[in-house]
C-alpha cells in the first residue's frame, strides 16, 4: 500500500466490499491492493435514495414509539416523584423527536 501512495496512488475513505481494505484510485481506476481486483461503485438513484431514506426514518420512528411505549410503562409502575419526573422528561423528549420525524417525512 505505501507503494502505491507512493506512485502517486490516492487511497479513498471507502473499504473493499471483500476485504474492508481501504481502496485506491489510480488514473481514474478504483481497485482493492489486497484483493489485487478492480472495484466499481455504483451511485443509487434519486428514487433509491428517497426509498431508502424513508425505510430508515420508518425504522427511526417505530423505535421511538417502541420506547414510548416503554417508558409509559414505567410512568404507570413508579410512584417516587423524582423518578417520575426523570421518566416525564424522556418521554418528552421522545416526543419531540417523534414529531420532528413527522416533519421530515
Amino acid at each position: 500500500m505505501a507503494e502505491l501512495l507512493k506512485s502517486g496512488a490516492k487511497m479513498l475513505s471507502e473499504a473493499c466490499p471483500q476485504c474492508s481494505s481501504p481502496l485506491f484510485e489510480v488514473k481514474g481506476e478504483i481497485f482493492c491492493a489486497k484483493c489485487n481486483k478492480s472495484v466499481v461503485k455504483l451511485k443509487p438513484t434519486d428514487k433509491e435514495s428517497k426509498l431508502v431514506g424513508s425505510r430508515v426514518m420508518d425504522v427511526v420512528e417505530q423505535t421511538i414509539l417502541d420506547k414510548i411505549q416503554e417508558v409509559t410503562t414505567l410512568i404507570n409502575d413508579e410512584h417516587e416523584q423524582d423518578k417520575l419526573l426523570n421518566l416525564v422528561n424522556i418521554l418528552s423528549g421522545y416526543l419531540t423527536a417523534l414529531e420532528k420525524i413527522k416533519k421530515l417525512k
